[in-house]
This record gives structure tokens, C-alpha cells and sequence, in this order.
């Protein structure tokens, strides 16, 4: 039941969505590691940039629907975009996890921002190799895709690392 619904909402444009949530998250877990932010912290940031982003994308995208199809959305409509929005902010939180077992000391916080990091870099490969796949492209292009937007994660990394930590 899940798939299915993942792979509509893939199909009808919101891969997008994904990513840039995806990379959002990332780069504030990079900028929270730098400053050694508290487990709590991390929780409350994550949540409130996905929260941020995600009324900035549904108003942004109720714009759009609006001038697109020359009236005002119907509740149908503005289902169907925040189910999408809904989507990415999944997915952007999903880092949240490791910071929530930290707060249960079940794991350091060191850990948790590693593990973080290096789960938001594999999210973006991954679900870059699943769109290009659920559009229909083939398996080498798709992957090429997943590497090229692993290699953008790889780079938010290095560039972190080069501020000195």
C-alpha cells in the first residue's frame, strides 16, 4: 500500500520535493554538527526547517495549481498537493531518528549526527536512482542519477569539513 503511494506521488512531480527537503535537512544537520548543537536541538531544528519548507512549498504550489487552472483550488486539489508536500517532509525527518535515540542516550550524540549525515547523502542517491526508475528510465541512466545526486550530498560534506570540522 505504501509503494503505490510513494510511486504516484514520485510520478506527479513531487519527486523534487523529496530532494530539496532532503537536502535542506542535510545541510542543517552539517551546520548543527559544526556547532555542536544538543540532541533536542537537532530535533527541534529538523522539524521546524522541514515545518518551514513545507508551508513555503504548499502555498508556493496552491499558487501555481491556481494560476495554472485559471480558478481557485478545490479540496480535492489542495489534497493532492499537501499529500505530495506530506511526502517530502517524511522523508526529510527521517534523520530525526538517530537524534531521538541520542536523547535516550541509546546512542552518542557523536553517532547520531554521523549517522544522520551519512543517511541524508544515501537518501538523496537513492531516491534520485528510484524516480528516474519509477519514470521509466533505464537501470544505467538511474543509476548515474542516484551517484550524481550522491556526489551533491558528498559535496555539502566536504564543503562542512573545509570550515573545520
Amino acid at each position: 500500500m505504501l509503494w503505490p503511494w510513494l510511486r504516484h506521488h514520485v510520478i506527479a512531480g513531487h519527486a523534487g520535493n523529496v530532494v530539496y527537503g532532503s537536502i535542506v535537512v542535510l545541510a542543517l544537520v552539517l551546520v548543527l554538527d559544526h556547532e555542536r548543537a544538543s540532541a533536542g536541538t537537532a530535533i527541534v531544528s529538523i522539524v521546524g526547517a522541514v515545518f518551514v519548507v513545507a508551508v513555503a512549498e504548499a502555498y508556493a504550489e496552491f499558487l501555481q495549481e491556481m494560476i495554472q487552472l485559471h480558478r481557485p483550488l478545490r479540496g480535492r486539489d489542495r489534497r493532492e498537493i499537501l499529500a505530495g508536500i506530506a511526502v517530502h517532509g517524511l522523508a526529510a525527518l527521517a534523520p530525526i531518528v538517530f537524534f531521538v535515540l541520542a536523547a535516550l542516550d541509546w546512542m552518542e550524540l557523536e553517532t547520531a549526527f554521523t549517522a544522520a549525515k551519512w543517511f541524508g547523502v544515501g537518501v538523496l542517491g537513492l531516491y534520485a536512482f528510484a524516480a528516474y526508475r519509477s519514470a521509466g528510465v533505464g537501470v544505467g541512466r538511474s543509476l548515474v542519477a542516484g551517484v550524481a545526486l550522491t556526489c551533491v550530498g558528498l559535496l555539502l560534506v566536504a564543503l562542512k569539513s573545509l570550515v573545520g570540522h
